[in-house]
């Protein structure tokens, strides 16, 4: 069994890395969603260090941006009052993604924390409330789109993943084996063919392709909150399980 722990600011210490180490921690995870390496580089000297101190071969876990949907930079937060009607646009939402809704669309912001309909005149009413924060995640059950599976800030952060002692890259919302692929291509190409690849299943494309998807990757990762997202809950246990 291996335990991970996430670099975030409540531990990116040397003396709180080194003692979650001392108890046990084996591998930690940098979630790249929203900065990249090189806007990582104290975060990552403190696990050296903390690696040197207690002598242990810690894996670093980088989580990629990936295909997932982001509502843009918003000017402030944005109140999403329950019952009340808001303009899809104060939602900077994707273009790919507005331009494919239709009246009656369900729209998961924020991990499903909040939850808007589509309706005529470029509005959206609110069934869940909350405040909207910039660069947070949206999911439009039922809508594919043709998204490639490595961002401009995802290619920056492999380029530079061999030198910054990455072990491992974990892919969010696979959808295919050519998405694992073009992950193996650009590792190779960038000297890091040494990094495991984990893909993550959080969308249905992903989880009805298990069988093409396994050779691909070194582990699956359930992603139990987006798959959420993207069906009824009462099918997500069922769905884990296979």
């Amino acid at each position: 069994m291996r335990f991970y722990g996430t670099l975030g600011p409540a531990c990116a210490g040397a003396d709180c890395l080194a003692a979650m180490i001392e108890k046990g921690m084996t591998g930690i995870r940098l979630n790249l969603s929203h900065r990249g390496l090189r806007q990582s580089e104290p975060e990552l000297e403190a696990l050296a260090l903390a690696r040197q101190r207690c002598g242990a071969d810690v894996d670093l876990l980088i989580d990629m941006h990936g295909p997932e949907l982001r509502v843009g930079a918003l000017p402030e937060p944005l109140a999403l009052s329950e019952g009340r009607r808001v303009a899809l646009g104060a939602l900077r939402l994707p273009e790919a993604l507005s331009a494919k809704l239709l009246p009656g669309q369900e729209l998961l912001l924020d991990d499903g924390r909040l939850r808007v309909t589509v309706e005529r005149g470029g509005e959206a009413l609110v069934l869940r409330g909350g405040l909207l924060q910039s660069r947070k995640s949206v999911a439009a059950p039922g809508i594919t789109l043709a998204l490639s599976p490595i961002t401009e800030e995802d290619r920056e952060n492999i380029a530079l993943a061999a030198g910054c002692g990455v072990t491992e890259l974990m892919q969010p919302f696979v959808r295919s084996r050519a998405d694992l692929d073009a992950l193996r291509s650009a590792l190779d190409a960038a000297g890091a063919s040494h990094v495991r690849l984990l893909a993550k299943i959080e969308n249905r494309e992903g989880l009805a392709r298990l069988p093409e998807l396994l050779p691909g990757a070194d582990e699956m990762v359930i992603a139990r909150g987006d798959l959420g997202n993207a069906m009824p809950l009462w099918e997500l246990p069922e769905a884990q399980k296979r």
